[in-house]
């Protein structure tokens, strides 16, 4: 059984929760590859990561000359033309066209089956869809396969009047391609919440639907002794800590804007630290609060980060699961999160984290002041422990394999 997962990038959320998946499988014994768009600088580091990024389109004179009377021929070309001049706020939209034909790669054509994951500019849905003759099973990492042009809905909803048009245009394209494909296709939501919105989707509710999670090796965290690390990153220990992790610290879609709106508004702010790691500049927090925006961490330096925290906050506004959840809860750290998407899955209030009421500023202050005037005492064993018997990388993997087996058996009858 040669499995090939496909993702646009070698970075990201999205990659970090397929090579997870990955690298479970090697685990496993499968004979588990990954293709992505560009080299990968990490490529010591990473395991089976293979790049092909050959275009089949290239723009020349003709072709521009063929997008001036509507007919564009290259991806760029294409997404001029259906945009143009239109602009919205948004965190980013994709197109399901693309000049790569992925089924030309070595790694496509010695596989057995594809796992397609986040694979936004990088798949181009009529080709592959028409040309692909191998199963397929599909991993939801956000909302791109379900819509048109957007990633999350609530860009969707926000951007409605300008790009309402475009985004079901792009959506028929999509449901098009899918509907001609005649290989066997199994939809995998990585939880309950993106599994639901797929199987009612007009592109996928013909096919069969699965919620598996992503995996995670919990070996590779540690549980710090916290009086050690507050010397280390020289905190008052009487200060209550919390961290907010994101790969974008300037992506308000996981509620940076939030917190720190609510922050603001604490009425007690002299004891309180918070720690946030992401790449940009976080906005500004009130003058007596202690915040340390630490950037970009290796994974032993997050690691540090978490367990020195008394509560990891996560309050996205929209987010299929979460790997820095599931990281924070692996060092036995509770979680303090929005009641949306995968966080439902995972969050067991009391045991393993809070949730606020809602998504908004005056919940997540409400939350963070009972977290500190009235403390709950939270076990760091029992919550690491609840992640690795439900989140290990044996368990999952093992999910996975069964759906590649039926899909290979489903072939050969």
């Amino acid at each position: 059984m040669k499995i090939l997962h496909i993702n646009t990038s070698a970075h990201g959320g999205a990659f970090n929760g397929a090579y997870r998946l990955h690298i479970a499988l090697l685990k496993s014994g499968i004979d588990s590859k990954m293709l992505v768009r560009d080299k990968p600088t990490n490529t010591n580091e990473l395991q089976e990561v293979y790049s092909y990024n050959h275009t089949s389109k290239k723009t020349n004179v003709l072709n521009r000359l063929f997008t001036r009377i509507r007919f564009p021929i290259t991806s760029e070309q294409k997404k001029w033309h259906y945009t143009k001049n239109l602009k919205g706020k948004y965190e980013i939209i994709s197109f399901p066209f693309t000049d790569y034909d992925l089924t030309n790669s070595k790694e496509y054509k010695e596989c057995d089956i594809i796992n397609l994951h986040w694979t936004a500019g990088y798949l181009d849905y009529e080709s592959f869809f028409k040309k692909c003759s191998k199963p397929i099973v599909i991993t939801l990492r956000d909302l791109f396969p379900l819509q048109g042009i957007f990633h999350y809905n609530n860009d969707v909803i926000a951007n409605n009047e300008i790009f309402g048009r475009v985004e079901r245009l792009i959506y028929d394209l999509k449901l098009e391609a899918v509907t001609k494909c005649k290989s066997n296709i199994r939809v995998v939501g990585i939880s309950n919440w993106i599994t639901q919105l797929s199987s009612k989707s007009e592109i996928y509710q013909k096919f069969q639907h699965t919620t598996i999670s992503n995996c995670i090796d919990v070996t590779q965290y540690k549980v710090y002794r916290k009086n050690i690390l507050r010397s280390e990153f020289n905190i008052p220990t009487n200060h209550k800590v919390f961290s907010f992790v994101s790969d974008g610290a300037l992506n308000n879609r996981k509620g940076i804007d939030l917190v720190a709106d609510a922050i603001t508004k604490l009425n007690n702010v002299e004891n309180i630290t918070l720690l946030t790691v992401g790449r940009g500049v976080p906005p500004q927090l009130p003058f007596k609060i202690i915040h340390r925006h630490l950037g970009s961490l290796t994974q032993n330096q997050l690691n540090k980060v978490y367990c020195v925290s008394d509560a990891f906050i996560f309050p996205s506004k929209e987010e299929a699961l979460g790997n820095v959840m599931l990281e924070a809860m692996a060092c036995g750290t509770p979680v303090i999160g929005t009641p949306v998407g995968g966080l439902l899955d995972v969050i067991k209030p009391g045991f393993n984290g809070e949730f606020t009421k809602d998504v908004s500023v005056n919940a997540i202050k409400e939350k963070l002041e009972g977290f500190i005037e009235s403390p709950k005492t939270y076990d760091a064993e029992s919550i690491r422990k609840y992640i690795k018997e439900n989140f290990s990388e044996e368990k999952i993997a093992s999910q996975y394999i069964q759906i590649y087996k039926e899909l290979l058996q489903h072939k050969t009858n």
